[in-house]
């Protein structure tokens, strides 16, 4: 039971649901979620590829933080780390930059965005990407 559970991806599906339920924060928690459920079979069926709720922005800021000293580059376990805070599971690991130890913010919005659907990532506002649950 658990290795389908993992095969099909619940345990993520459950943290990307209840992510966007604190983030949106609905009246209608029961109501959101299944709009969240139908919206995400709509995105599978017709686009192939989830949306999610981090934006440029968001990762921006991440970088930002990391960054405090604003030499413009993060270093690669500052990289992993503040990927898989964010919720990204599997990603490049040997982004541009990474023979430096010197990751840029440009590289770290692109490896985050093209990270395999199991994040919870992309550059798409999570407002655009479910305006009917909001």
């Amino acid at each position: 039971s658990s290795g389908i559970n993992a095969e099909y991806g619940v345990p993520e599906l459950f943290e990307n649901m209840t992510a966007a339920l604190i983030h949106s924060q609905p009246e209608n928690a029961k109501k959101f979620m299944i709009k969240y459920l139908e919206t995400l079979k709509e995105y599978r069926d017709e686009k192939g590829n989830y949306p999610a709720m981090f934006t440029d922005a968001n990762m921006t800021a991440v970088f930002g933080m990391l960054d405090v000293t604003n030499k413009g580059y993060i270093s690669m376990e500052q990289y992993r780390s503040a990927l898989k805070t964010l919720g990204v599971k599997k990603y490049n690991a040997r982004p541009d930059g990474c023979e430096k130890d010197q990751i840029s913010l440009p590289t770290f919005i692109t490896e985050a965005e093209e990270a395999p659907i199991t994040s919870i990532m992309t550059s798409q506002p999570f407002s655009k990407a479910f305006p009917e649950i909001e």
